[in-house]
């Protein structure tokens, strides 16, 4: 596991935007590897934006976003996805954008992302 050089440091949160936006340590870079390397399987994944931030920071070189993608992955394998991701990846395969069928001139009725 990549993970494993992971000293838990806290240098991946200092631009996480999830984390500066919420200050809540377990949603963001360091509770989320924290997670990862424990094998922890949680709706905390989707909260990531993916944006590599952490990637960037980590002085190990450990590419958080890949990991986090892998266990997102792994919950839609185990049927633990969440609600707004199943809609959303049914919205892409029905009409080729995650927010569904939208009239012209409208905005869509709810949000998804990643």
């Amino acid at each position: 596991m990549k993970l494993d050089k992971c000293r838990a440091c806290g240098l991946c949160k200092a631009n996480c935007p999830v984390y500066n936006a919420t200050l809540r340590e377990t949603i963001g870079a360091r509770g989320r590897a924290i997670l990862i390397k424990k094998n922890v399987l949680t709706d905390v994944y989707y909260t990531c934006s993916l944006c590599k931030a952490c990637d960037s920071e980590c002085p190990a070189g450990i590419e958080l976003s890949k990991e986090i993608r892998k266990m997102r992955e792994r919950m839609v394998k185990e049927g633990k996805e969440t609600e707004a991701n199943k809609a959303m990846m049914e919205n892409i395969k029905k009409y080729g954008n995650p927010f569904g069928k939208i009239e012209k001139g409208t905005f869509p009725k709810k949000l998804y992302c990643c």
